[in-house]
């Protein structure tokens, strides 16, 4: 799979996706949750509750 970056039609989906359900991610969080992904990390239901709740990954 290649790496996911901020610039690419796929990530902007995902942030119009946010937009339409009245959520957003700061510039700081897009950058952590794009390493995440590219480090092929486990994305949990947990994990995305923690990250919008707290801001921690």
């Amino acid at each position: 799979m290649k790496e996911l970056r901020r610039d690419l039609k796929d990530f902007k989906r995902v942030l119009h996706n946010f937009h339409l359900e009245s959520q957003s991610l700061s510039p700081d969080m897009q950058k952590r949750v794009l390493h995440l992904v590219n480090t092929k990390a486990s994305i949990t239901p947990k994990l995305i509750k923690d990250i919008l709740r707290h801001g921690k990954v």
